[in-house]
């Protein structure tokens, strides 16, 4: 995300970027601490912080205060769309319903700090955790009558991707968790990730192309160890990344559009006995601290990216509880930075505008009914809907090998992975002309009844608009023989 500046030929090296300033600073309706952010749009963000404040952004205005029903602390918030978001604090979990924010959790005055919220995209479910010995991770299912057990975790959940009955759950110690809506594993009873020894992470991002279906560990994630290290995971490992963070420098989160535009941010000492907002920029090879943030921007503490009306950073007085954010998005960039005093730095033109657009479409030409022992055929096509040439970028191919088996390949892939029971394959495309197509197809067997379910997907580009760079296709039944 940050300017090129490479210092010796080391992938990621801290270095300082002294550009003009691309930050103005405004102010918020509300002279509250902030301590999270979720943008599920470009439309509609949602801020939470002390003494129950929540502040609603529309179509980027300045925000409105919405009342929360409570004078507690709100550490984190998570929004799956403008009519559902879970919001949580000090022993209070919140529900929002499009309309009114409503109490499932009232935890007295017992000192319980619940954070890690998330939401699936279906709106099925929220979870929220409780911080503690044990960290307990719990599912509510809005209007039921009685909800599901809590699962507990030796380590935290910073954060998660995916969709209902399929989510990754990613912990402080590193590992990935693949589980249902009910907290059951779906790669039988171990982590699709399990780091051999904690890594003690306090922040983590997802990329949003990076999290594909199935029990397959998110293609790579950003984090912050410790709140002064940079670690990347590359879809096996986790690695330093090695980014000269100063001695006075305090990383509290991070996040981002892409693998090329990722931030971090957090905040130093003012020497007035205060804290300045501190803000690192990747651009895919190299860190660099932006240090023209504008005068007196406070600390900042979390970061959802979005686009239109913008990616928010969110600070507070540095709680103990680390917050996450969401992510979006598409078309112009545009980034609000949120700090104490309820005051928000904004710029939309850190990141220019996106010129890539890269559309997949995968989809079953064999006629129906399908039945064990027929041989059936995908067309997959690639189109540049962009303007710009798109170059070096990873194609995916993942499907369920309990029913079908592959015959021929004529997209060129290789296996790279097998996890219970699913079957993955890739390659990389070295470039696609703007306006460019490429069509490929795949045959497969049908060998047992079930669901037919398998999606192709494009990663690893410099574009936002992630919709249209997955193609699923299930739902169709594979009959028995005749």
């Amino acid at each position: 995300m940050w300017k090129k500046l490479l210092f010796l030929t080391i992938l990621v090296v801290g270095v300082v970027w002294a550009g003009p300033s691309f930050w103005t600073l405004n102010q918020t309706p509300t002279a509250e601490v902030f301590n999270g952010i979720s943008a599920p749009n470009n439309n509609f963000a949602i801020a939470v912080g002390e003494n129950g404040t929540i502040v609603h952004f529309k179509n980027g205005d300045n925000g409105t205060i919405v009342p929360s029903g409570t004078t507690k602390e709100l550490f984190d918030v998570y929004a799956a769309s403008e009519n559902f978001a879970v919001a949580s604090g000090e022993d209070v979990v919140l529900l929002w319903d499009g309309s009114t924010w409503s109490t499932i959790v009232d935890g007295g005055n017992n000192g319980t700090f619940y954070t890690g919220t998330w939401a699936s995209p279906a709106e099925d479910v929220v979870w929220f955790q409780s911080l503690g010995q044990f960290n307990f991770l719990c599912p509510e299912i809005p209007g039921a009558s009685e909800q599901p057990f809590c699962r507990a975790f030796s380590q935290p959940m910073l954060t998660a991707c995916g969709v209902s009955n399929d989510v990754k759950f990613i912990t402080a110690a590193g590992d990935v968790h693949n589980v249902n809506n009910l907290l059951g594993d779906l790669n039988g009873f171990a982590p699709l990730h399990d780091e051999p020894i904690p890594l003690f992470l306090t922040g983590v991002w997802v990329p949003p192309d990076a999290c594909l279906p199935g029990p397959l560990e998110p293609l790579s994630m950003y984090a912050v160890r410790n709140t002064n290290q940079i670690w990347r995971f590359d879809g096996a490992e986790w690695s330093n990344m090695n980014v000269l963070i100063p001695g006075d420098q305090t990383l509290s989160w991070i996040g981002g559009i892409n693998d090329e535009k990722v931030l971090a941010v957090g905040f130093k000492p003012d020497g007035q006995g205060g804290n300045q907002g501190v803000v690192w920029v990747y651009d895919g090879q190299s860190w660099t601290e932006d240090t023209n943030l504008p005068a007196n921007t406070p600390g900042l503490t979390d970061i959802a990216a979005n686009v239109q009306p913008a990616d928010f950073i969110f600070a507070n007085g540095f709680d103990n509880t680390v917050t996450r954010g969401g992510f979006g998005s598409q078309g112009q960039v545009d980034i609000l930075a949120v700090a104490e005093s309820g005051k928000y730095i904004s710029s939309n033109t850190l990141f220019p505008a996106a010129n890539l657009d890269l559309r997949i479409n995968k989809r079953l030409i064999s006629p129906q009914p399908i039945r064990v022992g027929d041989r059936i055929e995908f067309r997959i096509v690639i189109q540049n809907v962009g303007d710009t040439a798109a170059i070096d970028f990873r194609f995916l191919d993942g499907y369920d090998g309990v029913t079908i088996q592959l015959v021929a390949d004529n997209c060129g892939m290789q296996k790279f992975n097998v996890q219970s029971g699913w079957r993955y394959r890739d390659t990389r495309v070295a470039s696609l002309a703007a306006g460019g197509v490429m069509v490929c197809t795949m045959e497969f067997d049908a060998i047992a009844e079930g669901e037919l379910y398998n999606y192709a997907a494009i990663a690893e580009t410099d574009e936002t608009n992630y919709d249209n760079n997955r193609s699923v296709v299930r739902n169709i039944d594979i009959l028995p023989a005749q």
